[in-house]
């Protein structure tokens, strides 16, 4: 019997306490005056875009590429190749230059990145610019 009154007396407060405080949520959303801005931007004319604004400007057009020189051409007796272009050694296989089909020693071939194929000897220069092959100057 001491039970149930105990129960009781526990839910008729907890009714008691829910009664006397109201929950208090504050401001859950915007102020009228927010409200009405926000509506005012959602609704109203569309800020201008800068990027639709102006076209954009074409890119810079790319740096020539510099003039390729074959300053040498090195083959061991074991049968692999250094070769030096624009002063710097390309050592076999990383160097991706085919030697020449004809069999003239020192002469190379090089594929360019457009697809042209030239045939380089040692003390020529290729100048992409012009698309000529000359003789470097000593």
């Amino acid at each position: 019997m001491k039970r149930p009154l105990v129960l009781s007396v526990l839910l008729a407060g907890a009714a008691l306490a829910a009664q006397a405080q109201p929950p208090q949520l504050g401001r859950l959303f915007l102020s009228p005056e927010q409200r009405a801005q926000l509506d005012a931007q959602r609704y109203g004319p569309p800020a201008p875009d800068p990027a639709l604004a102006a076209p954009p400007s074409p890119p810079p057009p790319p740096p020539p590429a510099p003039p390729v020189e074959l300053n040498g051409v090195v083959q061991r007796s074991s049968g692999r190749t250094t070769v030096w272009l624009n002063q710097e050694a390309q050592n076999e296989p990383h160097n991706h230059l085919a030697r020449d089909k004809s069999g003239t020693p020192g002469t190379l071939t090089l594929r360019l990145s457009n697809g042209q194929v030239l045939l380089l000897k040692p003390g020529q220069r290729y100048d992409p610019a012009s698309g000529t092959v000359t003789e470097a100057p000593p």
